[in-house]
């Protein structure tokens, strides 16, 4: 019977994936706890969810997943408790919208500057990074002979791979899911940080290569505002934006672009 975690569980597209992983639990009961910060709803869709696909165990802890402490609390009692000592999958949805034009343009003209309003990269960026920490650990509890420790799912948006004006904390926080998720092959850079021994086996890109970046930017001018390079080996080379996949797509996000909606 597989244990799944599922947070920002009661809306949208966590509630969608609860309704999905539920249907899929027919030939495979499931125990599935949906995390969220609405403790209203939360209890409601349990009993409605129950009734619904009864093959399902369902649970609903309210948690502010944008505290670790709550959030490895949670963790620790479905694994103790409901989930009888394992993890099966997690989907590490929870996130907040940014609504209306960003503080981090609109503050410009304020005097002295105020403080950029951060709870999205904290939320968006900080909690997929707490609940990864968190599968990972429980998920290494499995005895080593079961092979497959299980899965993590992680949603993010296509304002992490498209450029968004109107929202770039958001985007940024999208941006850094996406990019925690690929970083599983980065290039490795030199250092004096870690012991020489941790880079045995690959291969090493040196210092000299980012200074070259470094320069690149310093003396570019404008043209290269906005650029992303990545180093590796003795080259540096511009990661251009991802391409819009289909037309409706780039209609879509020229529509949001427009509204001031992430």
């Amino acid at each position: 019977m597989p244990n799944v975690i599922i947070t920002g569980a009661t809306p949208g597209i966590g509630l969608a994936i609860t309704h999905y992983l539920a249907s899929s639990s027919s030939t495979t009961p499931a125990k599935i706890a949906m995390l969220d910060i609405n403790s209203s709803v939360g209890p409601l869709l349990v009993t409605s969810l129950s009734t619904q696909y009864p093959d399902t165990e369902f649970f609903f802890h309210a948690c502010d997943v944008s505290s670790w402490e709550a959030q490895a609390s949670v963790f620790s009692s479905l694994y103790d408790g409901e989930f009888g000592g394992r993890v099966d999958v997690v989907v590490a949805n929870a996130g907040v919208s940014k609504r209306g034009f960003t503080s981090l343009l609109l503050s410009r003209t304020s005097h002295p500057p105020k403080k950029p309003d951060m709870r999205c990269l904290e939320v968006n960026l900080s909690v997929v990074v707490y609940s990864i920490r968190l599968t990972i650990y429980y998920m290494d509890q499995k005895p080593s002979e079961e092979g497959d420790r299980g899965l993590i799912l992680c949603t993010a948006s296509n304002a992490g791979l498209y450029p968004l004006p109107t929202a770039p904390l958001y985007a940024a926080s999208k941006f850094g899911v996406v990019g925690l998720i690929c970083a599983l092959a980065p290039a490795v850079l030199e250092t004096n940080i870690a012991p020489r021994k941790l880079y045995d086996g690959m291969v090493i890109t040196p210092m000299e290569t980012l200074t070259k970046a470094v320069d690149r930017f310093v003396k570019g001018g404008k043209e290269v505002n906005g650029q992303v390079v990545e180093v590796h080996g003795g080259d540096i080379t511009v990661r251009e934006a991802h391409a819009f996949v289909d037309a409706d797509t780039e209609r879509n996000f020229v529509r949001f672009r427009g509204l001031g909606w992430a």
